[in-house]
């Protein structure tokens, strides 16, 4: 939480930049407005004096220009005929002056139009081709330079005419667009005018309402006094409020450190009985006076008391005789509150009172009852009584409901471990009953089977069901050593083998001996590779030959007729691999987790086994060092790998077998 001091600098600085700002944006409002009285004003004057100044000084000369150029090329014509009439040179000056005068305005027009529009420019140069050709054609046709005669002067101006009537267009086009040019000019002028009217208007406007901002600034200064009176007197008050936060915080940061070390001391055993005197003794002393554990049976129509605790070491004697003791008749009362699952607080003048302390009151004190409940089951009911004097109140119960949460999850575990360590316990002496007492009763049917089997008497028929009953002992009998050996894994023990050296190739040969009749039955080739030579491995002859067992069994029992089963062997570092493949259906991705398991089998089994095979295959494996996986794809068929350990005299021989090989 923060400190009270922090939060009254907040509570200023919420105040100081609001009084700052109410008070900066007025002032600054008002000098904007008087600048943009004295600049606005100024700027678009000297824009409008700029733009008639150009008009006086750029647009008039040219018009007078475009004007004499028109008028020049209107005279050209009348002296070229008044000289060829009269034949007076003074006409024929006329003209040459007429055309320098054209060309002095054209060099004026040149030098005037682009600061008006560059468009005028074209116009100038469509003018300045057309008097070109004109006069080009005048030079060409002697027009000027002799006196012609009368029907050779009418043809030679006939021809001429087009170029001068197209100077003549150019130059009126020329002075219209100059004319636009100009009154465009004048509307900008007129525009601006208008524009300094309402910019005026505007900037008084400002100028009044700047007024008024100062004549409000003086009320503002006396609100801002009192709003900051009132902001000291709501800092206060949450500087008040966060020391109230700040001490529920650390009420809560307390709580929750008494919880995690109860859950801890909850979870510290798994004992059923520990764990019920744990939750009492994480409320005694360290929240009530006195507390009492009952715990429910009978589909919870009894409670049973499996602990009572108190302060006073002398009451605690007074209570011990309660431990042990059954309810059978419980309070309606308390069976509301089981029922309801939530903590309850009980006043010191409730019958419940004399239920715990087999006293009918206890002024100055409450009770809090506490249902245990764990996956939606009644466990039992824990109570708690308050010391004299300090009374529980219901700000106390989340507490207790949160403890009681966990102390339920707990007992509840302990409860079940201890029903698994039961279960664990029967199974071993139904296994142990098995193995001991079922095996003699076998071993008189394998012998009294053997005894038949000897009988030169026997029927044909009738050996053959001895041979049944036979392989049914011996198979009974394999089950019996697989449940030992499954029980023996279960208990987290490895299956005991002696190892002694062992030749991959003769494991080999001898599964296959071992499988070559059911193969040719089933109509399945049964094929073994193995790289040559194949250092010994350190193995258990029968242990591993019934890791073979278990893997050539399924893989052939799995095959489809005229399917493969293929049995391979491949030094790898200092371990051989052995891996039995087949052609059968293959192991959908969703089982390959659990075919290792215990008891566990494929739907394609259809029963064929108990399912501990593959179990009991894993455990040899990792008794002898190595380690066993599988490979499959539906349709595809599935490879079983296993790995032994190599004899290090073997593996140090192969490699230099391997070395001498190689050169």
């Amino acid at each position: 939480m923060e400190p009270e001091n922090t939060i009254n600098r907040r509570s200023v600085w919420r105040v100081g930049p609001k009084s700052t700002w109410t008070t900066v944006l007025p002032v600054v409002f008002i000098i904007a407005s008087l600048l943009s009285l004295v600049i606005l004003p100024v700027v678009v004057s000297r824009k409008t004096q700029n733009m008639r100044r150009q008009i006086s000084g750029v647009a008039e000369p040219a018009r007078r220009s475009a004007n004499q150029i028109q008028a020049n090329l209107s005279w050209e014509l009348d002296k070229i005929i008044a000289w060829q009439v009269t034949g007076q040179e003074s006409y024929r000056l006329d003209y040459f002056r007429l055309v320098q005068e054209q060309e002095a305005d054209r060099k004026i027009l040149s030098r005037l139009l682009p600061e008006l529009d560059e468009d005028l420019s074209a116009d100038l140069t469509a003018l300045f081709v057309h008097t070109s050709r004109w006069h080009e054609a005048v030079v060409r046709g002697e027009i000027m330079s002799r006196k012609l005669p009368h029907e050779v002067l009418l043809t030679r101006l006939y021809e001429s005419h087009p170029p001068y009537e197209q100077s003549l267009k150019a130059a009126s086009q020329l002075e219209v667009e100059l004319q636009t040019a100009i009154e465009s000019r004048l509307q900008e002028i007129r525009d601006a005018e208008r524009f300094d009217f309402w910019l005026t208007i505007v900037l008084a406007m400002l100028a009044l309402t700047s007024a008024l901002l100062v004549a409000g600034l003086g009320r503002q200064m006396r609100l801002l006094a009192g709003e900051a009176v009132r902001r000291r007197r709501e800092a206060e008050r949450e500087a008040h409020e966060a020391k109230s936060a700040r001490e529920s915080a650390e009420r809560e940061e307390r709580r929750a450190a008494f919880l995690s070390a109860a859950g801890q001391e909850l979870a510290a055993s798994l004992e059923y009985e520990q764990t019920i005197h744990a939750l009492a003794r994480l409320l005694v002393p360290n929240l009530a006076e006195m507390s009492v554990v009952d715990v429910a049976e009978e589909e919870n129509t009894q409670l049973r008391r499996m602990s009572v605790l108190h302060r006073n070491p002398e009451d605690q004697a007074r209570f011990e005789g309660q431990i042990g003791m059954l309810r059978q008749e419980i309070p309606e009362v308390l069976v509301r509150i089981m029922q309801a699952g939530e903590p309850v607080l009980i006043g010191a003048s409730s019958p419940l009172y004399a239920y715990i302390t087999e006293e009918h009151n206890g002024a100055g004190r409450t009770l809090i009852f506490m249902p245990l409940v764990s996956r939606g089951q009644m466990i039992g009911l824990a109570a708690a009584m308050s010391p004299e004097g300090k009374p529980f109140a219901e700000d106390d119960l989340p507490l207790f409901a949160e403890l009681a949460r966990r102390a339920s999850l707990a007992i509840d575990n302990a409860r079940l471990y201890l029903e698994s360590q039961q279960a664990v316990r029967a199974r071993e002496e139904v296994l142990a009953i098995v193995s001991h007492d079922l095996r003699n009763p076998l071993s008189a049917v394998t012998l009294g089977a053997s005894l038949l089997k000897m009988t030169s008497s026997l029927v044909a028929e009738d050996r053959e069901q001895v041979e049944t009953i036979e392989a049914a002992a011996r198979r009974m009998n394999r089950l019996i050593a697989d449940l030992l050996d499954v029980t023996r894994l279960e208990g987290g023990k490895r299956l005991p083998i002696e190892v002694t050296p062992v030749d991959p190739a003769e494991l080999m040969r001898e599964g296959e001996e071992l499988f070559r009749a059911q193969a040719k039955t089933a109509a399945v080739t049964l094929d073994c590779q193995a790289d040559d030579p194949l250092p010994a491995v350190r193995a258990d002859r029968h242990r591993v030959m019934q890791v073979f067992s278990n893997l050539i069994g399924n893989s052939l029992k799995f095959t489809p007729a005229d399917g493969r089963v293929i049995v391979r062997a491949r030094l790898k570092g200092n371990h051989v691999v052995f891996s039995v493949s087949d052609t059968g259906s293959g192991i959908p991705k969703e089982n390959l987790g659990d075919i290792f398991s215990p008891y566990w089998q494929a739907k394609r089994a259809e029963r064929l086994g108990a399912g501990l095979g593959l179990a009991i295959a894993k455990g040899i494996v990792e008794a002898h060092g190595g380690r066993i996986w599988v490979e499959s794809e539906p349709g595809r068929g599935t490879d079983f790998y296993f790995t032994l350990p190599v004899e290090d005299d073997a593996l140090t021989s192969a490699a230099e077998s391997e070395g001498r090989r190689s050169h």
